[in-house]
């Protein structure tokens, strides 16, 4: 059976931090302080007191030479383990960050599920898909070693993978 979304990521970090410190960064949606070739700001707040409704304006600088805009808002959060957003813009679907305490590790997954709506990313997507999975898990190892940096904390591992 097909999948209804064309990108379709997992990646897994492990920072030797307290999950909490990891989702204030994550939760706060200011990712442009944190993560390189980021750059993030709030579009609209709602009064929920978890931040659901809140919606963010997101641009990926990307490692090949293009950039991904896109809008975030948040869906639901359960504070400091759940985190899904939906996406609308030059990606569209949706993601969730998952984060778990093993130990002394944070344990954060992100689910990434989505269709471009670029015409030339479709148009070359056969072509050149690879390179677009390549870089997916470029800008997630720059987001994995910019939280660990935030934190002041040791990025134990960080692993994409494309299905």
């Amino acid at each position: 059976m097909r999948s209804l979304y064309a990108y379709r990521f997992e990646t897994n970090w492990k920072i030797e931090a307290d999950i909490r410190q990891a989702w204030s960064l994550i939760s706060g949606g200011d990712y442009g302080s944190w993560w390189p070739g980021v750059s993030s700001m709030l579009i609209h707040k709602s009064s929920s007191p978890s931040g659901v409704g809140n919606r963010y304006r997101f641009v990926f600088h990307t490692r090949l030479p293009y950039k991904l805009e896109f809008d975030a808002e948040l869906m639901a959060a359960r504070e400091p383990e759940y985190i899904r957003i939906r996406a609308t813009g030059d990606l569209e679907g949706f993601g969730v960050w998952t984060l778990k305490q093993e130990g002394r590790v944070a344990r954060i997954r992100y689910v990434w599920r989505v269709n471009a709506n670029k015409r030339w990313m479709n148009a070359l997507a056969p072509l050149i898909g690879p390179a677009f999975v390549w870089n997916h898990d470029q800008v997630m190892r720059e987001g994995a070693k910019g939280l660990s940096d935030a934190l002041g904390a040791p990025l134990v591992s960080c692993k994409s993978k494309a299905g």
